[in-house]
């Protein structure tokens, strides 16, 4: 078959997935990217949704990065705006980096230490710049003397964070911590001009380090980046930046993006949610269509967030009823059944972490249909043998069919459960990840997902389960607020402790002491049907991210929309 034909037809099932589709290297064109959501922030501190993190490494760079490489490679970040990983010293208590010369930012400005310092005095100022990861707040801050961020505490700046000269920057942590190099890998720590800093308006207009800076932003329609002038290929180790626009359209109803990205008007969806049941069905008797299709296990757990503090779900029992009452192959088949909406688990860690157990501590009976028995007593054990009325909070597409599923589920011991949608837009920032909405709705379940951070046992389950991470504005991940003290005290153990087996057990024990509390009733380890279309190439699924790395990817047609639109 020739490379035209292969290109035409499609490379194959699953053939994104530990190897790239279509390698080309050609420069030029407009990839065109969609998603039914707009992002969720282009400040770099503010943005936690997965797909804007890919998004940002095409508009940001960062002291490391994850590596352009389909394969176990692609889970250690790589020296990126610094020349090497960071020095540890200390005992891993204090990090040195080494900035390369000559990078700039999108308006000529040179890149210098205090631009990486400021950047993660902004993630500080949560009160000005909610929305973000902030492992970097407990790690850094005095709290004998908190810091309260830029704004408040003028130029003095954080004195955990020190920058000797224009290209060092140095780290003390309060405690240690062996990840370092990944946190170093995120965007909240992409540097931030001072002099540029708008506050809770910096994502209207941010100033760019990688090979493109935002052209045109309009909320909830379309977003497009171009060239930035000032980004030298020669310095940038991580990005092939090979488009010379890209185009992402927003704000489609599930079901019509999947129709248009189908029939070529996009490359990619970049929100990276799947295909929807009816674009499946289609694929499923079109061989060419299914060759482009890649349906990767991803690190993202699927599950319903049982909330302790919304009654009666503040009783273990009634919690514990959920659980031995969902029926999981309904739920499975709400998400996609077992090909494309993932593998049904039991457990938290997925199966790529070491931390990996076989763990079942709520069966649902041999056939997986729930042991109604079982959940009826537990009902009997909280007082409430006939019972009880709840809200489980959800968005449209899939998480709303799970919510059906866990209504049909539940209602055969009575539990029954009304279902409120929330906005899709800002369903993690401020829906679930909003204590305050959880109560103002009485939100006492949640369907909702998660991926890690970054490809560690700490990077995936610390964020859900520990207590000093609980957020109470936007953003927060900890959805059931579950602070137990010796869920946090074996997380810190499981960071400073070098051997690998026992820090394997210790999360498993972490795991193990979750599931006591059943806050989080597991669904499935995810698996995604994503569909590439055929302009697009250079094409791979991320082994760190779960979804295609569009900062990789170029496109067939190079052509100039100019000439496209008189050709």
């Amino acid at each position: 078959m020739s490379d035209a034909t292969n290109l035409r037809e499609g490379a194959g099932w699953n053939a994104a997935v530990g190897a790239v589709v279509a390698p080309s290297g050609r420069r030029g064109g407009t990839l065109r990217l969609v998603s039914s959501a707009d992002v969720d922030s282009l400040d770099p501190a503010r943005t936690y949704y997965v797909w804007v993190w890919l998004l940002q490494r095409l508009l940001n760079r960062t002291l490391m990065a994850y590596p352009t490489d389909p394969g176990p490679a692609g889970l250690v970040p790589v020296p990126d705006l610094a020349e090497g990983p960071g020095v540890a010293s200390d005992g891993n208590r204090t990090w040195t980096y080494r900035l390369r010369e000559g990078v700039r930012f999108d308006d000529g400005t040179p890149v210098t230490s205090a631009d990486v310092r400021y950047a993660v005095q902004r993630i500080f100022a949560q009160d000005v710049l909610p929305g973000g990861p902030t492992y970097l707040v407990p790690l850094l801050d005095d709290p004998d003397r908190p810091y309260a961020g830029p704004y408040r505490d003028g130029e003095d700046g954080l004195p955990s964070v020190l920058t000797p000269d224009a290209r060092t920057i140095v780290f003390r942590l309060r405690t240690p911590f062996s990840d370092f190099d990944h946190l170093m890998a995120q965007p909240c720590v992409s540097p931030v001009p001072r002099h540029a800093d708008t506050g809770a308006r910096y994502g209207e207009d941010p100033r760019c380090t990688g090979p493109y800076r935002v052209a045109e932003h309009r909320a909830g329609s379309r977003l497009l980046l171009e060239r930035n002038p000032h980004w030298d290929r020669a310095t940038d180790p991580v990005r092939p930046a090979l488009p010379d626009r890209v185009d992402v359209a927003i704000g489609f109803d599930p079901d019509e993006m999947d129709e248009r990205l189908i029939a070529g008007e996009f490359d990619i969806n970049l929100e990276g949610r799947g295909l929807q049941h009816a674009a499946q069905d289609r694929l499923a008797g079109d061989p060419v269509l299914r060759s482009r299709t890649d349906n990767p296990k991803t690190s993202f757990l699927h599950f319903v967030s049982l909330q302790p503090h919304i009654p009666p779900f503040d009783n273990v029992h009634v919690r514990r009823a959920v659980h031995h009452a969902a029926d999981k192959i309904l739920l499975q088949e709400a998400r996609g059944g077992p090909v494309t909406g993932g593998d049904l688990t039991t457990a938290l860690f997925p199966p790529g972490l070491p931390s990996h157990q076989a763990l079942d501590r709520y069966p649902t009976g041999p056939d997986l249909r729930g042991d109604l028995d079982a959940a009826r007593a537990e009902l009997e054990a909280a007082g409430l043998p006939d019972g009880f009325d709840a809200v489980i909070g959800t968005q449209r597409g899939k998480f709303r069919l799970v919510a059906d599923a866990v209504v049909e589920s539940v209602a055969r011991v009575g539990i029954r459960l009304t279902v409120k949608e929330l906005d899709v837009a800002t369903y993690f920032s401020q829906g679930a990840g909003s204590p305050e909405t959880i109560r103002k709705h009485g939100l006492g379940m949640i369907v909702t997902d998660w991926g890690a951070d970054f490809p560690t046992e700490y990077g995936f389950l610390a964020p859900l389960v520990d207590g000093r991470l609980i957020r109470p504005g936007g953003g927060n991940w900890n959805i059931a607020e579950l602070d137990d003290p010796k869920i946090n005290e074996l997380i810190d153990t499981g960071l400073h402790t070098a051997d690998p087996a026992a820090r394997t057990e210790l999360w498993r024990e972490v795991e193990r002491r979750v599931m006591d509390h059943a806050v989080i009733l597991p669904l499935v380890h995810d698996k995604t049907l994503h569909y590439r279309g055929p302009r697009a190439t250079d094409v791979f699924v991320h082994p760190a991210f779960g979804l295609y790395d569009i900062q990789a990817m170029g496109v067939t047609d190079t052509r100039t929309d100019r000439e496209t639109d008189t050709a």
